[in-house]
């Protein structure tokens, strides 16, 4: 298969899985509404690929796949072997502490929940951490071995069987009215993803007797440098999840859900720009330009701001009829909903800080800088905590606090990369605070304006104007913008045959 067809088919299945993860959203949604019993489930349903990716996400791309790129299959399969035996190791005790250890565990995660519904969530994350801490961790080995084959489509395949199987585990719950199908469901798409994913990195080939049993020190030091890099950034989600289940039942649920739809368009898109881009970027640091490659990242963060400006600028327009189609069914009520627009548009407002802080990082990752991303990572979380602790508790104390984090970290991971470069970008800085400011005062202007008419008409104006929007902002970056351009001319070779 080609590479083009490869990347374009593993884009597909990504932005499948991630729109199958709201589909679950849904219909915890819609079968809850805003309250406890659905801040239980989404605690429970979330803990496993947290948990996996705060302890083990980032060892797997950092250190695996190097390791494993270009060799023969004999040699992946051992390797593999070596880090599937020490995931399963320390990810079965992982699973067992978090069943032992439940209740704390819930209380830190939504300290909000009280009653039927912290028992529930601490019952239901214990149960389903058994099994889906191990097998979720074992699973990752597996899509670091097909993606040193170069075979991405099926890694992300195998998130899409994750959430399959989930949602027809929580359709199940939902139909038999048991709480308990829920950890069931868990389990059962932990395991699924785990069994395709050795099927098909051919992993069950047979080791050499002499054959190390596990990872070696110096795998396992540069997998704890890479832990420290991405595991803060999921500390920032698991900390403003908890701020905003102090508020009270129900809050979690908003926040999950606005942080879900707001976000999904612009890192499902990063993925097209990285690929693009950090090609034309290391190609430029392995030949020895650096002033190529200060260029090229320079245009790669231009195109990462005006994007999420725009992705920011549409999705606050059409919030009201997206969260309406979504979650507009069931139990959520029409002021749900509206908690839930008002929740994302500043979940919105700041995409522009992390499209810089996605650029910074995977930049600073070119130039081996993981001690950097450690240090502006710990900053944000720094912060988080500071704000969190300062501010009262309200509704919008989650909204501040995670955004105090990506304001913090972006600044100091963009001070770290411009002593690298020699080049603050003085201009993408500028582009950055106009954006902040244009997307700051658009969600505040929609806030304060009369709420839309009931009925489908009023809620689809806003949206069609955010799809005009996006259109001639999209027509634009593929006419004027460097990067956009480039991707504009490989579309119209590739759809015209020139």
């Amino acid at each position: 298969m080609s590479i083009a067809r490869v990347f374009s088919l593993s884009l597909l299945l990504l932005a499948t899985s991630r729109l199958l993860g709201v589909l679950r959203d849904a219909v915890i949604a819609i079968q809850f509404g805003l309250s406890g019993h659905a801040d239980a489930a989404l605690v429970a349903m979330s803990y496993p690929d947290f948990t996996v990716s705060l302890l083990w996400g980032a060892a797997v791309p950092a250190v695996m796949v190097p390791r494993m790129a270009g060799r023969t299959p004999e040699v992946i399969a051992a390797e593999a072997a070596r880090w599937s035996r020490l995931a399963l190791v320390t990810f079965a005790g992982a699973g067992l502490a978090s069943w032992l250890l439940q209740a704390p565990i819930t209380h830190w995660l939504a300290p909000g929940l009280a009653g039927i519904d912290a028992r529930l969530a601490a019952h239901t994350l214990g149960l389903a951490a058994l099994v889906a801490l191990p097998a979720g961790a074992v699973a990752m080995v597996g899509a670091a071995a097909l993606q040193a084959q170069g075979r991405l489509q099926w890694q992300y395949a195998g998130n899409v069987v994750f959430n399959l199987v989930l949602i027809a585990g929580l359709l199940l719950a939902a139909h038999l009215h048991e709480f308990n199908w829920i950890a069931a469901s868990i389990a059962a798409a932990a395991v699924a993803r785990w069994a395709l994913m050795r099927r098909v990195a051919h992993l069950s080939r047979a080791l050499s007797a002499n054959s190390p049993w596990w990872p070696d020190a110096s795998g396992l030091h540069a997998a704890a440098l890479a832990l420290a890099a991405s595991g803060l950034t999921v500390l920032y989600t698991l900390s403003a999840r908890a701020f905003a289940s102090s508020a009270g039942p129900g809050r979690l649920g908003v926040f999950h859900y606005a942080q879900r739809i707001g976000e999904l368009p612009l890192h499902t898109l990063f993925a097209v720009a990285a690929a693009l881009a950090l090609a034309r970027l290391s190609a430029a640091e392995a030949a020895g330009d650096a002033a190529g490659a200060r260029l090229r990242g320079r245009q790669w963060m231009q195109s990462m701001l005006l994007l999420a400006a725009l992705l920011g600028a549409c999705g606050m327009l059409a919030a009201p009829l997206g969260v309406r189609l979504v979650f507009g069914w069931g139990q959520m009520h029409a002021s749900d909903q509206d908690e839930v627009v008002q929740s994302m548009r500043w979940i919105l407002a700041l995409l522009p800080l992390q499209a810089a802080q996605l650029v910074l990082a995977a930049r600073l990752n070119s130039h081996r800088r993981i001690a950097d991303q450690v240090l502006g990572y710990g900053c944000g979380l720094l912060a988080l905590l500071a704000v969190g602790w300062w501010l009262p508790d309200v509704w919008w104390r989650a909204l501040a606090v995670y955004g105090a984090a990506y304001l913090v970290a972006t600044t100091v991971l963009w001070q770290r990369l411009g002593s690298r470069t020699d080049d603050f970008e003085w201009r993408n800085g500028g582009l950055l605070l106009a954006s902040l400011a244009l997307l700051g005062a658009l969600g505040g202007m929609l806030d304060a304006a009369p709420a839309w008419a009931s009925g489908v008409l009023p809620l689809a104006l806003p949206a069609l104007l955010a799809g005009l929007l996006f259109a001639a902002g999209l027509a634009v970056l593929l006419r004027w913008d460097t990067l956009g351009s480039e991707v504009g001319r490989k579309l119209l070779r590739r759809y015209t045959r020139r």
